[in-house]
């Protein structure tokens, strides 16, 4: 294989792992292909991806066929800015009330769906809204949105209550939400470990010239949202990169919830690539 393919979520939350590959400031050995988390989490369990950014809830229905890289997320520590319920009632009156779902993104639909019953103790009617379609303004008394949607949603003023998943999360577990995480398959690590090397050193040196260039990434996303550049850069600020043990610790735990109430078959063992040391480790959510 000359050049593997590696998946990148096309939401602005992203934009400090791929803006410096794109802008031609970090090489990455690569062919970038940007989508949707549920999209690149069908063409990589369809071997159509060999590194990408998944979905946590997706990983956690197939770690026995990735590798998690070490030292990458999108997570957060209280506000993540871009996983919101808007609501037009307070989210505790909204027992058997119509509650739209994204179909973009698995791991916030459970979120929501723990925090709905085990933080605020009610359960709406659920039901997913087609990919593709606008939100329903004058339709359900609430609705989950994500990534730049979301952003726009809570600027617009058009619900008034907003909550944050991300800081419903850590009020409810004290705990960092991880929501996606970087993943390569297992045959891919195996065969190609020099080329796995080299990706991953390009993401790590991209997340880094990020961090040292907080203006012309806001520059960058703003120019894409069409908003102002002080939007983004508060926005970034909120959001998280790395992978630490206070994430793992977030993570077992959502996976835990998850397998709890159902939305998982099984335990989950994250599996974490060993890097140029060639060990992995496991940690078990059960």
């Amino acid at each position: 294989m000359d050049r593997p393919r590696l998946g990148r979520v096309s939401y602005l939350n992203c934009l400090p792992l791929f803006y410096p590959i794109e802008a031609g400031r970090v090489s990455v050995p690569a062919k970038i292909v940007a989508a949707h988390p549920a999209v690149l989490n069908a063409a990589f369990r369809r071997g159509e991806l060999e590194v990408t950014a998944v979905s946590s809830l997706a990983y956690g229905q197939f770690a026995g066929e990735a590798l998690v890289l070490p030292g990458l997320s999108i997570s957060c520590r209280g506000r993540v800015g871009s996983v919101l319920l808007a609501s037009r009632l307070p989210a505790e009156d909204l027992e058997g009330r119509p509650l739209s779902l994204t179909p973009y993104s698995a791991t916030s639909v459970v979120l929501l769906r723990i925090l709905m019953k085990r933080w605020y103790g009610v359960t709406p009617t659920y039901f997913t809204r087609p990919a593709g379609s606008l939100p329903e303004w004058e339709g359900p008394d609430a609705l989950l949105t994500i990534g730049d949607e979301a952003l726009q949603i809570a600027r617009s003023g058009r619900f008034p209550h907003i909550y944050d998943l991300g800081e419903e999360w850590l009020r409810f577990a004290g705990k960092p939400m991880v929501f996606a995480l970087w993943v390569v398959r297992k045959d891919f690590a195996a065969e190609n470990p020099d080329k796995l090397a080299a990706i991953w050193r390009a993401l790590q040196k991209a997340k880094a010239w990020s961090r040292e260039h907080p203006g012309a990434l806001a520059a960058a996303g703003a120019g894409r949202l069409e908003v102002e550049p002080e939007f983004v850069e508060d926005y970034f600020a909120l959001l998280n990169y790395d992978l630490e043990w206070p994430h793992l610790e977030g993570l077992l735990a959502f996976y835990r919830l998850a397998h709890m109430d159902g939305f998982l078959t099984h335990p989950v063992t994250i599996e974490i690539w060993g890097g140029e040391r060639d060990r992995s480790y496991r940690l078990q959510s059960a």
